[in-house]
């Protein structure tokens, strides 16, 4: 056995995967309390618009818009670290964060300062509030990727506007949410053992993984593994607003939980597996036990 093999294993002991696996059901669960404050506004605005619609057909043309989006993204950076244009490369990264982070994060602080500062102080405090926190939070993003990589920072922001981006996915239309997930997990495999993924990564480690990973310990997670653990988590409580699901109440936080194990069952898998290999890709035992349960409570 290799010194590098050794390293490998040596990071998938019970310490690493309890600090990995608490960090993950953390983020979780800071999307179900995100996604629970957002509700009325989700129901205020429905499902966010998707290319195909809704329905079957439309959820196809969805799915096969957001992941061709993905590869044509990776594609493109990839491109980038390959010509040395690091700083491109990390404006394209941060500006991609900062819009997301932005509207987001306006929106979850936006509902919370409606219920306990606008009352208080009325709506022009709420709306300082807003862009005081929207800002901080694109703030400390551009620090990460341009000033200084503090892991513990990087990790922290990443993973909240990773739980915002779930939650709101979790409110696209149903079929939508529910093939997503097999979709780019296919895609997952693809990209990590074959795809660009692998090529981006190895071309400028260091680079790519700033503002697009975070770290559970001693492991590495994509931002895009984090979307989709908290999505599916997030799916019964922003399906409320549905007129397809039946789902209500307490039934949709029993679903809500029981994804959420079976998720983390397939993460702690996964993180296991990687005593065999350097690289893994997150998605596809997590998002197949996951997509299990919820098929239980919406198929």
């Amino acid at each position: 056995m290799s010194d590098k093999q050794e390293e490998e294993r040596k990071r998938v002991t019970p310490k690493n995967l309890a600090v990995a696996l608490a960090i993950v059901i953390a983020i979780q669960v800071v999307a179900l309390l995100i996604t629970a404050e957002n509700l009325p506004t989700y129901q205020a605005t429905g499902p966010p618009a998707s290319p195909g619609g809704s329905g079957i057909s439309g959820s196809a043309i969805n799915v096969v818009f957001y992941v061709g989006f993905a590869f044509g993204a990776t594609l493109l950076l990839l491109a980038l670290l390959r010509r040395r244009r690091v700083n491109s490369f990390r404006g394209i990264v941060f500006v991609s964060l900062a819009i997301a982070a932005f509207f987001l994060t306006f929106i979850t602080s936006d509902d919370i300062f409606f219920q306990y500062l606008a009352p208080i102080a009325g709506g022009w405090a709420e709306l300082a509030a807003d862009l005081i926190v929207s800002v901080g939070v694109v703030a400390i993003i551009g620090y990460t990727i341009f000033v200084k990589n503090r892991p513990w920072l990087s990790t922290a922001v990443i993973a909240f506007v990773g739980a915002e981006v779930g939650s709101f996915f979790a409110t696209l239309p149903l079929a939508t949410a529910l093939l997503l997930p097999i979709a780019f997990s296919i895609y997952d495999i693809y990209a990590v053992f074959k795809g660009p993924l692998k090529s981006l990564v190895g071309t400028g480690e260091k680079v790519a993984l700033v503002g697009m990973s975070i770290r559970l310990g001693e492991f590495t997670l994509g931002l895009g593994d984090v979307v989709f653990y908290t999505m599916l988590p997030s799916l019964p409580l922003a399906q409320l607003i549905s007129p397809v699901s039946s789902v209500a109440g307490f039934a949709a936080l029993r679903a809500s939980f029981a994804t959420l194990g079976a998720i983390d069952v397939g993460v702690l898998a996964t993180l296991f597996l990687l005593s065999k290999r350097k690289m893994l890709p997150g998605l596809p035992i997590p998002m197949l036990l996951g997509v299990a349960v919820l098929a239980l409570y919406f198929v």
